[in-house]
């Protein structure tokens, strides 16, 4: 609160002394309008050009002395009194609008009582330009210097007849000749460009006067740029037959209207206010960052509600405050863990068995039939939530546990052993491939055919290769010389009989071990 209190009384202690600054630069300024000639026709608007750019300047500072219809003693007089008010101003300003005509390239402005009857007589009927700009440059530091007086002067007609006579025309130039300021700081501007006449206009103003009236009072434009919106205007409403000129050795800027400070400071003020808030959002934002969790993201939010990083928030919120998901991996049918996922609980107090068979270790093929069993049992029972039938192991070697994982094979070792052990039991003829083909498919599809089984038929399974294995064991027992195994290329049994043979003896090995189990449930119900 003092903090704001003391913004305030900083601003309000800056306009004041802009003001007092304003106050303190003294203007002074001498208008002169010039439109009822006594010896010619009156001109309509530099009367009303001379009263509303005297009521401007008014507004912005100056001192005027206004002169309209001055006759050759009255405008003496008049630029008598505005010398000596010039003693001590700090900017001293002339306008005039009239009749003007140069002469051996000097500027004269007319009195409204002249003649021009003769070249001698006229600087009793005109006020030579030069001398008076030599004399503002003398007692004010900047000095401005406005001529709308290039109008087409019958006057001057009249003298260039008189000083044709005398073969003396040539020295009678068109409008006003061109100026060069010889002091510091003055600036001079020409409603027309040297040599070219003024239009004295169809509205209440002059081009040239209704365009300085438009951006004099415009606050913060300095003079020269100020000129150059001026001449753009005439120029477009004159449309490019008129086209004003300033000459300037100005080495200082000058505003008629300042920038008021009380406009900017409310915008300093309201861009310091925002920046505490701006850092306390970053801060606030930078930690909620940091943090990376739900409460902090959102206590931002509530904070900040129109914040900068409100939309990223909102993001972060999304994807921190969500309710927790439970995400469930699913191995491949070939992994070792799921496998043992896969396969049937033990049978409670089953009694020791010896070890799976492997395809490098022969082994008894009775020894692999609860293994079969448990295998084949999802395609034969209709009941899955069962416990699997355990066969009678009292009188049998030692086997291993039902439910231990099968080896891991590999994708394309694992479509190759199965078909190496489809052509063993002559399901399939041919070689064996990496890759499961349709051949690989139909010699599964005639296994479950005759074993009665349920196997798919589209991908290899791991289940499909061990019971491919318990029926090569029974046909090592049954169709060959006992303690032999026949190899892959060289002892495979005839395409179709074998396949229907051993898959009939799987089946009823299937079945056997199934009333033996039904049989063993009826002695524990008894």
């Amino acid at each position: 609160m003092l903090k704001r209190l003391g913004m305030m009384a900083g601003i309000v202690f800056a306009v004041l002394s802009s003001v007092a600054s304003a106050q303190a630069e003294r203007r002074v300024a001498l208008v002169i309008g010039n439109s009822a000639y006594m010896h010619t026709s009156a001109l309509r608007n530099p009367k009303n050009d001379a009263t509303d750019l005297t009521a401007t300047l008014k507004q912005v500072g100056f001192e005027v002395h206004l002169g309209l219809d001055l006759d050759q003693r009255g405008f003496a007089l008049i630029l008598d009194k505005f010398v000596r008010e010039l003693d001590g101003a700090d900017v001293g300003l002339l306008f005039y609008a009239g009749h003007a005509l140069q002469i051996s390239e000097k500027n004269y402005l007319v009195s409204t009582n002249a003649r021009l009857e003769s070249e001698f007589l006229i600087t009793s009927e005109a006020i030579e330009l030069e001398p008076i700009i030599r004399l503002m440059e003398s007692k004010a530091p900047i000095n401005l210097i406005f001529l709308d007086a290039c109008r087409n002067n019958p006057l001057a007609d009249q003298l260039r007849q008189n000083m044709g006579a005398l073969k003396r025309g040539s020295n009678l130039g068109r409008g006003l000749a061109r100026m060069e300021p010889t002091g510091r700081d003055t600036l001079i501007a020409f409603a027309a460009a040297p040599g070219q006449e003024a239009a004295d206009g169809a509205e209440r103003n002059s081009p040239f006067t209704a365009a300085l009236l438009r951006h004099m009072t415009k606050p913060g434009l300095e003079v020269s740029v100020m000129l150059k919106e001026v001449t753009a205007d005439v120029r477009r409403e004159t449309r490019s037959s008129q086209r004003p000129q300033q000459l300037s050795d100005m080495s200082r800027t000058f505003y008629f209207a300042a920038a008021a400070p009380s406009v900017a400071a409310p915008q300093v003020v309201e861009k310091s206010a925002a920046s505490p808030d701006r850092t306390l959002d970053v801060a606030y934002w930078s930690s909620a960052q940091t943090a990376n969790d739900c409460d902090s993201v959102r206590a931002y939010i509530q904070r900040f509600p129109e914040g900068v990083f409100i939309d990223l928030a909102r993001l972060a919120e999304r994807r921190l405050c969500a309710p927790g998901r439970r995400i469930t991996v699913i191995a491949g049918p070939t992994a070792p863990d799921a496998a043992a996922e896969d396969a049937p609980p033990p049978a409670p107090a089953m009694a020791p068995s010896a070890p799976v068979p492997t395809r490098a270790t022969p082994a008894p093929a009775i020894a692999a039939a609860p293994v079969a069993a448990a295998l084949l049992e999802p395609a034969i029972t209709a009941r899955p939530a069962d416990p699997p039938p355990v066969a009678n192991l009292a009188a049998l070697p030692e086997a291993a546990p039902a439910s231990s994982p099968a080896p891991f094979v590999a994708d394309g070792d694992l479509a190759r052993n199965i078909q190496l052990e489809l052509i063993r039991i002559g399901c399939a003829k041919g070689r064996a491939e990496d890759d499961w083909d349709r051949g690989a498919q139909d010699a599964v599809r005639k296994f479950n055919h005759y074993a009665k089984a349920r196997f798919d038929v589209k991908a290899p399974s791991g289940a499909v290769l061990a019971a491919h294995g318990i029926s090569m064991t029974l046909f090592s027992v049954r169709g060959v010389p006992k303690g032999s195994r026949p190899a892959a290329a060289t002892t495979t049994p005839p395409t179709g009989v074998a396949c229907v043979r051993l898959s009939s003896q799987l089946r009823a090995r299937n079945a056997a071990t199934k009333t033996s189990s039904e049989g063993d449930q009826r002695t524990t119900k008894v």
